[in-house]
């Protein structure tokens, strides 16, 4: 592939099998992963999860590197609960895919014109890398961008589906220069629990990855492994869909939850930890 990528990781269960995904299957000439600072408050756990995600890459060989911007402001601006201290109200089991309730959730979580910032900081970075190259040699280095948006169900956000990134295409070619840098959502039509079980066929390392709104502020050091990782609360509506996710994909979740997530998560050295892993560590196969 002679274009790079530039990937938007936000160190979820779905960004970091993006960037796995981009970097190992599409292998560009080069990867540029970005997170963004956005005041949201889980900040330090994307970000552990993004830099240890992109040093295991790294350690594979791959072109790699990540990139960190701050729009702080941005979380000024915003009504959501993900960059307010307030405490996260806790989302019931069976209320996960009710649809109406769903919709009066949406305002929880999402963060004014978020997605479109991202894109634009992504968009300004290629757009920075080829103009440089063009004005000192005449030549191009493009580079697209991706973003790991995904199928949301019950109630999908606006900035969450194929018309928006339509639209950001169209945006693309009528704001930079040359206007040939593509975005692309390759996990648009996809749930999450394929979007799993891909990251898992990719040897995605799901410890470093982290999909808590709360963030408990708790690192405590993994059972399995000589390192310290943040804890999950365990109660919000992304840790649920997050642990019904592997659930449905039957792949091991990995992450520690400070309160049992879901019926069938099992306590394990004072957390909760899912009973797929439980099997393994007793030598059961599923």
């Amino acid at each position: 592939m002679d274009r790079g990528a530039i990937v938007l990781t936000s160190g979820g269960a779905d960004s970091i099998p993006l960037l796995y995904y981009v970097t190992k299957v599409m292998k560009p000439k080069h990867t540029i992963a970005i997170h963004v600072d956005y005041g949201q408050r889980m900040v330090d756990m994307e970000r552990f999860g993004v830099e240890k995600s992109v040093e295991h890459l790294l350690k594979l060989g791959y072109s790699l590197e990540l990139k960190t911007f701050d729009i702080r402001w941005l979380g000024k601006l915003s009504t959501s609960k993900l960059v307010k201290e307030e405490p996260i109200p806790e989302t019931p089991i069976d209320k996960l895919n009710n649809k109406d309730e769903a919709k009066d959730r949406i305002l929880w979580w999402w963060d004014v014109v978020r997605n479109l910032q991202l894109i634009t900081i992504a968009l300004a970075v290629a757009e920075s890398i080829d103009l440089n190259k063009y004005i000192t040699s005449k030549g191009r280095e493009i580079y697209d961008v991706y973003i790991g948006i995904r199928r949301e169900t019950p109630a999908p956000m606006k900035d969450n589906t194929p018309e928006f990134i339509e639209e950001m295409n169209r945006v693309s070619a009528i704001a930079t220069h040359f206007g040939d840098y593509k975005i692309y959502a390759p996990f648009i039509n996809l749930d999450k629990h394929a979007i799993i079980r891909l990251g898992d066929l990719l040897g995605v390392k799901w410890i470093y990855t982290f999909s808590c709104y709360t963030n408990v502020h708790e690192w405590v050091k993994h059972p399995l492994y000589e390192e310290e990782i943040l804890l999950h609360c365990g109660y919000c509506s992304n840790c649920r869909r997050r642990a019904l996710a592997f659930k449905e994909a039957e792949v091991m979740d990995e992450s520690l939850y400070q309160k049992r997530v879901l019926p069938n998560y099992a306590l394990f050295d004072n957390y909760f930890i899912d009973e797929l892993l439980l099997k393994k560590l007793k030598g059961y196969r599923f």
